[in-house]
Order: structure tokens, then C-alpha cells, then sequence
């Protein structure tokens, strides 16, 4: 279950925030190596499943006339980059440059880190980077703060302009070694120019399939509808974006005292899900933190993390949490984890024929009779291929149900036991959040046939939160590019004057 379907426009190298793949929180392409300990993996799937926290950007030192007829080669002040985080840009900018070649597998070895290489073999950088680099030349016009991790590895992202833009976000480990590289492409040049929520509506109609979307202004908790597209009231897949109200019971349930952000969960080969994420590849009997979890859950929408933290809250909460978004909680119960989703969906076809005309009492007994077995599909990860949301697999909720999940978890993170929603939420923001936005929230999702994006978004102290919901549902594959940009375009009207 993934943020994200495949799509072949661009790779993405993490940092232990960045994740990817069949049930995620949307992405591009995506290798994460990881500065902490977690081992790579490499995923391609769609739009900005942007993970890492938001960082400031600033114009680099140096004369901009320079900078703006150079490409990224030439680009060389790096601002107030320094030692090694400063040296690995510059490779890295050098070897998108378009007459670059490489770099040899040698070489890459001794440029990424151990922990990176493990998962992502050091001769498929090359074939990667030359995708880039066959594009229209970039130039260096941005380079972010630096972040420094608790383990000594620093962060930093680079904006290169052109007529395809993009955004690289690079990690350098305590030992001067590339441990997570992030290459997004950014908001094309030529975004659809829509001047009304009718117009976005007819406009993602011409892509085929369905589509809904849903806006809203956020309201103590409530979610006051602004527009809704044909179709929007009615329920559909949403993908990963469910974990919004996962993460919801996760605040009830330390606002009573049944857990607390500092908890330590343990992963165990019972729990362990299939990608996105990263919980899956760390070794059985590791510790995560409640918090930690709940991080990695919305910012690469781990989908073991998931199970996690629906394991750890209960059944009470996750009930509580569906009432209060839903007037229709039965349809969402059971409420599957991630790893039900899989087996239910590609592995287990009798039980699937069943479950679409499943009441919620036959639904959890189909679900008690999964084995939890998911070898078959870590064996063979192509076989998650086909959609199985016309089978009513998935979490089929309604534009106004998302909407109302993000007015929910906004009025918790008022709370002090919701304090750490704010930037949980945020630390992934999407897609490119619009000029006039202060504050962009997130979370995607995508599986076969799907592919779904919700936002929060807040331009002024004095006004409301605005929600944009968008739900790609077809009974065939679904390449994102379009429906992204059309995404994109309409974020720039949720945020407009």
C-alpha cells in the first residue's frame, strides 16, 4: 500500500525520512539509504512523497547573474555549506551537469555510505543519474539551511532551476559519506492554468478514470464543505491517506494515558508489512519509539509502523476515531492494517470474492481467517499489481471524511498530548506548497488503480485551514503524472486570496 504508484520521472535517494512503495504516502522514484541504521530500499512511485521536515531555503552566496547562465556543474558556491556536505553536493551537481558521465561503481563506493550501498548496489547510481541529466540543463539557484541529525549526519536541499526543475536533498553521515540522496522533480514550468474548482473538475475528467475532489475550510474539528466535484460525497479508495485516522486514535489513547509518545514498540516478523517504509528491513526485536512511529507512518507512510501503532492503540480507539470522521463507521469496519490489505488483496482470492458483499461481522471473520503469511508477495513484490479496490479491498472513505480527519488531528494538536502533530503532519508537505501557504500538511496514498491526495493547508493566522482532497480511482494502471500537476494547480487555488 503505497503513497505513490511507479512512475519513471524521476529517482528519489533518502534519509531515513524518505519512503516509497506499495502503500505509501505518494512519492517519486525513491532509494532510501539511511544515516540511522536502516538499510535502502529502492521504490518508484509517484508525485512529492517529500518526507524530510520543511526547510528553509535561501539564495546562495555569490552574484545570481552567474549562477542564473551556468548549469549545475558551473554552480559552484554552494553558500554556507562546509566540509563534506559541501563536497558531495558538488559531486552530485557535477555529475547531473549534461555532458557528465558516471560515476563508476568504484567510485560510488567510496562517495555512499555502507548502510546506503547495501541496498542500492553502487552500479545503479550511474543509470540513474544519466536519467537527469538527459533532461534540459539546471542551474543552482537555491541552497536550504542545514540540518543536523542527533547522530552527527547533516542534511541540506539544493533547487535547480531549468525547464524541468528540480529539488535534491542530500545527507552526508558522521564519516563524510552520502547516506540518503533525494531527487524530486519540481512544479513544471507549464503547470495547467485552472481559474475555478468547475474548471480543475472538468479538467481531471479528461484523464480517464474518476475523480474526486473535495475542499473544505476546517473548522474546531469540523470540516465546512467549499466545493465537491460529481461523486465526491460518495465513498472511495483513498489508499494510505486511512492513517490519518489511525493517527488520530494513536492522540486519544495518550491523551488517556494508554500510551505515551516515548513508548518503545518492538517490530517482529508478525508485524512486519510490505513497502513503503523502512521497519520492514530493520532486524527483528528493534525498538522504535511511539513517536517515532507515528513519524515514520505520515512521512514515508511505513506501512509497518502502521500496523504498529493499529496493534498498539487497539480496537476501541481506531472505533472511536472512525465515528468521529464517518457517520458511517460500519463501512470502514473492519478497519484492515496494512498487512491485511496485502493478503486480502494479492494473496488470498477465495476470501477476496467474499469480502466485497462482507457485512462487518463477516468482514472480520474473513479477516480472521488470513494467515498473515507474506512471503508469497516479499517473494514476488510485481504480484501486488492488479486492482483489487473494485473488490472493496482498500478504506473507502469520502471527501468530507478526509477533510474531516485533518480538522480533527488540527484541533488535537492544540492539546498538549497532541503537541507533536503539528510536525508530524507537516513533515512531508506533498507536493510544492503554494507562495501564500504558511503551513502544509499531508498524506497520500496509492495502490494499484489509486491514487489519492489530501492536504491542510493555512495561508493566514485570521483565516481558516483549507482542505484539498483528490481521489484517482480506475480500473486499469494509472500513470500520475497529469493528475499531479492538476493536483498541484489546484493547490494553488486552495490557497489563493
Amino acid at each position: 500500500m503505497s503513497d505513490g504508484l511507479r512512475r519513471p520521472t524521476g529517482d528519489r535517494w533518502g534519509d531515513r525520512r524518505w519512503g516509497s512503495v506499495t502503500l505509501t504516502g505518494l512519492a517519486l522514484v525513491l532509494v532510501t539509504g539511511c544515516s540511522t541504521g536502516a538499510p535502502g530500499q529502492v521504490t518508484e512511485t509517484p508525485t512529492a512523497d517529500r518526507t524530510s521536515e520543511t526547510t528553509s531555503v535561501t539564495a546562495p552566496d555569490g552574484p545570481q547573474d552567474d549562477a542564473a547562465h551556468s548549469g549545475p556543474a558551473q554552480a559552484t558556491d554552494l553558500g554556507q555549506l562546509e566540509g563534506a556536505l559541501r563536497e558531495q553536493s558538488q559531486w552530485v551537481l557535477d555529475h547531473l551537469a549534461p555532458d557528465a558521465t558516471g560515476p563508476t561503481a568504484e567510485e560510488a563506493g567510496q562517495r555512499f555510505s555502507a548502510e546506503f550501498l547495501a541496498q542500492v548496489p553502487a552500479d545503479q547510481i550511474a543509470p540513474v543519474l544519466a536519467q537527469f541529466r538527459a533532461g534540459p540543463p539546471l542551474t543552482l539557484t537555491t541552497v536550504g539551511d542545514v540540518e543536523e541529525q542527533p547522530d552527527g549526519a547533516l542534511t541540506t536541499q539544493l533547487t535547480l532551476s531549468g525547464d524541468e526543475p528540480l529539488r535534491l536533498s542530500i545527507t552526508v553521515d558522521a564519516d563524510g559519506r552520502i547516506a540518503g540522496l533525494f531527487l524530486q522533480p519540481g512544479p513544471p514550468a507549464d503547470l495547467p492554468e485552472v481559474g475555478s474548482w468547475q474548471e480543475l473538475d472538468e479538467e481531471f475528467a479528461d484523464l480517464g478514470g474518476t475523480t474526486r475532489v473535495y475542499v473544505g475550510e476546517v473548522d474546531s474539528g469540523r470540516c465546512l464543505p467549499v466545493h465537491a466535484s460529481e461523486q465526491a460525497g460518495e465513498p472511495a479508495p483513498s489508499g494510505s491517506v486511512f492513517k490519518l485516522i489511525v493517527l488520530s486514535a494513536l492522540v486519544d489513547a495518550v491523551t488517556e494515558g494508554d500510551l505515551g509518545w516515548e513508548d518503545e514498540l518492538t517490530v517482529t516478523p508478525e508485524v512486519k508489512s510490505l513497502p513503503s517504509g523502512e521497519l520492514q528491513d530493520r532486524p527483528d526485536g528493534s525498538v522504535v519509539t511511539v513517536q517515532e512511529a507515528a513519524e515514520l507512518m505520515i512521512s514515508i507512510s511505513d506501512n509497518t509502523a502502521t500496523d504498529l501503532l493499529m496493534d498498539a492503540v487497539g480496537p476501541g480507539w481506531l472505533t472511536a476515531a472512525l465515528a468521529r470522521v464517518s457517520d458511517d463507521p460500519e463501512r470502514l469496519t473492519p478497519l484492515l492494517s496494512t498487512s491485511q490489505f496485502f493478503e486480502l488483496g494479492w494473496a488470498a482470492p477465495q476470501l477476496r470474492e467474499q469480502w466485497a458483499d462482507a457485512d462487518p461481522a463477516r468482514g472480520a471473520e474473513l479477516v480472521d481467517e488470513l494467515s498473515g503469511d507474506l512471503s508469497g508477495l516479499r517473494a514476488n513484490p510485481f504480484a501486488v499489481s492488479e486492482p483489487v479496490w473494485t473488490s472493496g479491498v482498500g478504506w473507502f472513505l469520502t471527501g468530507e471524511e478526509i477533510c474531516t480527519a485533518h480538522a480533527v488531528l488540527q484541533e488535537q494538536a492544540d492539546t498538549a498530548e497532541g503537541e507533536p502533530l503539528r510536525a508530524i503532519l507537516s513533515a512531508n508537505p506533498g507536493l510544492f506548497a503554494p507562495p501564500e501557504a504558511t503551513y502544509q500538511a499531508f498524506k497520500g496514498g496509492s495502490a494499484p488503480g489509486v491514487l489519492a491526495f489530501s492536504f491542510y493547508v493555512e495561508t493566514d493566522a485570521e483565516l481558516p485551514g483549507r482542505v484539498l482532497s483528490v481521489q484517482v480511482s480506475h480500473d486499469g494502471a494509472i500513470l500520475p503524472g497529469s493528475y499531479t500537476d492538476l493536483t498541484q494547480a489546484g493547490l494553488g487555488l486552495l490557497a489563493a486570496p
